[in-house]
């Protein structure tokens, strides 16, 4: 049987074309996230007040790269999830690694919160 090189390069450029595709697939970035948490003035007033503050979610599932925004609006020092917020600030958290952070807090309005960091 004759040799065909025209053939051979045809399906040579196929694979390559075909590689190239599965891997732009699987290689496609997707665009880092931001999940803002705001506390709002007054807070503090609410909470010493008796009140249910609900501003933390019981559950924030974010991806590695995403961040997590956190605004104290307040004029008081506020602890949202586990972080400390000065009054006044905000508070900027940029996940490098997969986690899971969960833990107590009066500004969820189940007195709980989840962090879920994925791949």
């Amino acid at each position: 049987m004759a040799r065909r090189p025209g053939l051979r390069l045809l399906a040579w450029a196929l694979v390559v074309l075909a590689s190239a595709g599965a891997v732009a697939g699987c290689g496609e970035d997707r665009q880092a996230q931001t999940v803002e948490v705001v506390v709002p003035a007054g807070t503090q007033d609410r909470l010493d007040a008796g009140e249910t503050v609900d501003v933390m979610p019981a559950r924030i599932e974010l991806r590695v790269g995403d961040t997590l925004l956190l605004r104290n609006e307040d004029d008081v020092d506020q602890t949202v999830g586990p972080y400390f917020v000065a009054a006044g600030r905000n508070l900027s958290l940029t996940y490098s690694v997969p986690g899971r952070y969960e833990g107590y807090c009066p500004l969820s309005g189940s007195d709980g919160y989840e962090i879920v960091v994925l791949d």
